[in-house]
């Protein structure tokens, strides 16, 4: 099917005889003949809202649908007569048309109208029925035609010619109906008949007829028949007809500009959903429909180191990959989502749909000069397993693929209603976040790190909770990926230090000491440029010893960027502040960054330690990364010590600190002090 561009599209919006108004609370666009017929120049519409064109009686009744229509709460098209006052003062009548779209995520009226001013007019000059005849045959763009009760044409005016091709006198005596379209020919008649019961009415009719060529043009028409029509020796009904074709085809356009994507020539969201209503209610008895929605991972990564150009050129490819699945509905929903849908025999089908679905991706992308390999994540539900309607499959898909890009690029998730509670509480939790700090719901926990061989308390490590008022007691690992990609994580972040350096320099004036405290830092907060301005803030603020202060890392950080990791870690060490490398071993080439980066502590993964007793490759890698530790003149702290037997054997393999549920849980401050008068 070929597409108007949209320069193309907004050419013919420019000379279009019609009104084409789009709208949200202010008037965004107009065309000339709408500005012309209005009176006012394109930026002053642009200055009033669309409401101040109608009746004082009606104006608070159509500015509430015209805000639930920009709102996505009132969907519903609404034909009708109107009229309004020019800025000359004149009175201007108009059918239209007037319905929602929806670009990019953003709702828009959309008002498309037609003057009939003259054709009201008409109504009123038809009384008398030879001025009437005079106003009628000035339409020069008209066709006037004279019809009697048998549908027999008696007089056809000189513009006929012009517009349909036919001689002025080719026609005359001929049945008008051999000339409509046969869809519409019945319409015809009966406009016919109720014109000739009802003398003195107006009526419009619209209807395909065939030009010379024999071509169907639309054709708008007003039909009357004057009071004691007969007693003035008139033939027939006044037929003016009006050549609608180019305006219908302008229709179709918008309709193509608003349900198909220019950029890729795929459906949208729109289109999808009515043909996976088809589908649905033609789907044969035992069979299934597999709903995907998929999104191109790193995308906007891509448009920022090739340009959106680029990035256009990539969607266009990845669209004709996806339009050369067989027997697969295919639409873009918007940016780098696509949604697809297919009939299945059986739940199996689904997985073969799925590896056709990434084998598409896994020859490279041309991008410019370069080949790149994209993954993507995907989403899908599955009719009627899942869902009975087409919106509550696409919807249950995008809860599937939520949970997808938790897990990662190439992930695929099915919806189940496990999914959905998992979704939803993240859902819930993000809507949440922003106020719970104002509401002071989130607290820092301390847990005690004990000198081995003193068995005194030597530090703590500080641990965000959320005590949340639905889900209770929460720790990081249920919100931090929230806190992370809302971007709220950097607020948390000083929270929690400006915390923890308060409370520790507290404990330190009270029981005289030098403690220190180990504080998390996420990858986000890491590769932060401000991070280390934010902690030399809080410990000018709190007067706090750098050197009692720990920033842990955990080793997937730390080899995330490491030139950019090992050129932090060096000017945190020059500000005197120790490093910390946190779940030793359980990611990466665990002695690469050894090299790589100057440490002061390796904290052992707790899974280590804790079946070290039962397990003697973790008791290996426990007694190796001890040994190791003390060769490097690095501080071995053990996680997860939880009996006394693994404290023995941890003293001796000789590692020289430990922490875990044998000494104490995470505790709030007031419940520490009293652990470290015990240990003191």
């Amino acid at each position: 099917m070929k597409y108007l561009t949209k320069k193309i599209l907004f050419q013919v919006l420019e000379e279009i005889p019609a009104i084409v108004v789009l709208y949200r609370d202010k008037i965004i666009y107009a065309n000339p003949f709408a500005c012309t017929l209005a009176g006012y120049s394109l930026q002053e519409l642009r200055k009033k809202n669309p409401w101040e064109f109608t009746s004082e009686q009606k104006r608070e009744e159509i500015r509430q649908r015209i805000l639930n229509r920009i709102k996505g709460r009132f969907l519903d098209r609404i034909e009708g007569l109107s009229s309004f006052i020019s800025k000359e003062g004149k009175q201007v009548h108009i059918k239209y048309i007037a319905k929602t779209v929806k670009i990019e995520d953003e709702y828009y009226g959309l008002f498309l109208g037609i003057d009939i001013s003259k054709e009201v007019e008409q109504e009123e000059k038809l009384r008398n029925f030879v001025k009437k005849l005079e106003e009628l045959l000035r339409y020069i763009s008209d066709v006037i035609i004279v019809v009697d009760e048998n549908g027999f044409i008696r007089y056809e005016s000189p513009s006929v010619e012009r517009i349909l091709g036919y001689g002025q006198k080719e026609r005359i005596g001929k049945s008008i109906f051999e000339y409509i379209h046969p869809n519409d020919r019945e319409r015809l008649k009966k406009a016919v008949e109720k014109i000739f019961k009802n003398p003195g009415a107006l009526f419009t009719v619209e209807y395909r007829e065939k030009d010379k060529t024999e071509k169907w043009k639309f054709m708008e028409t007003f039909i009357y028949l004057p009071d004691g029509w007969e007693q003035l020796e008139i033939e027939g009904a006044i037929f003016n007809e009006r050549d609608n074709t180019k305006k219908r085809q302008i229709e179709r356009s918008i309709q193509e500009l608003i349900e198909f994507d220019q950029l890729t020539g795929l459906p949208r969201q729109s289109w999808f959903l009515r043909q996976l209503r088809h589908h649905i209610f033609q789907r044969k008895e035992g069979n299934y429909i597999l709903v995907l929605v998929l999104n191109i991972a790193d995308f906007e990564r891509i448009n920022l180191v090739y340009g959106t150009s680029a990035g256009n050129s990539l969607l266009k490819d990845i669209a004709s990959r996806l339009k050369s699945l067989l027997n697969v509905t295919v639409s873009r929903l918007f940016g780098d989502s696509f949604a697809l849908f297919t009939s299945i025999k059986d739940l199996g089908q689904a997985d073969e749909i799925i590896l056709h679905l990434k084998r598409l991706f896994l020859e490279p992308f041309k991008v410019k000069e370069d080949e790149i390999k994209l993954s993507f994540y995907a989403g899908a539900s599955i009719y009627p397993v899942d869902g009975s309607s087409a919106e509550e499959l696409l919807r249950k898909a995008d809860i599937a693929l939520f949970k997808a890009k938790e897990h990662g690029e190439d992930s695929i998730f099915f919806y189940s209603s496990k999914v959905e509670k998992e979704v939803l509480e993240k859902e819930i939790l993000k809507s949440s976040l922003f106020n719970a700090l104002e509401k002071k719901q989130f607290k820092v926990y301390y847990q005690p790190i004990i000198d081995i061989k003193s068995e005194k308390v030597a530090g703590f490590e500080a641990l965000l909770r959320w005590i949340h008022p639905d889900f209770g007691l929460l720790c990081p690992d249920k919100f931090i990926s929230v806190a992370e990609n809302s971007g709220f994580i950097f607020k948390l972040g000083e929270f929690v230090l400006d915390s923890a350096i308060a409370s520790v320099k507290r404990l330190q004036k009270e029981f005289q000491r030098d403690f220190y405290v180990t504080i998390n830092f996420s990858l986000r907060q890491f590769l932060d440029e401000s991070l280390l301005d934010i902690i030399n803030n809080y410990l000018n603020v709190h007067n706090f010893n750098p050197s009692d202060l720990i920033l842990e890392i955990t080793e997937r950080t730390a080899m995330q960027e490491p030139e950019k990791t090992k050129q932090i870690l060096d000017k945190i060490r020059k500000r005197g502040i120790k490093i910390a490398i946190d779940d030793f071993g359980t990611a990466y080439s665990s002695l690469e960054y050894l090299i790589e980066f100057e440490v002061d502590k390796i904290k052992i993964d707790k899974k280590f330690v804790l079946s070290m007793l039962n397990n003697k490759k973790a008791m290996t890698i426990v007694k190796m990364t001890i040994g190791l530790c003390k060769a490097l003149n690095i501080v071995s702290v053990a996680e997860g010590v939880e009996t006394q037997k693994h404290l023995i054997k941890l003293k001796d393999f000789g590692c020289r600190e430990a922490q875990g549920y044998y000494f104490s849980p995470p505790v709030e401050l007031s419940s520490l002090i009293e652990f470290i008068k015990e240990r003191i």
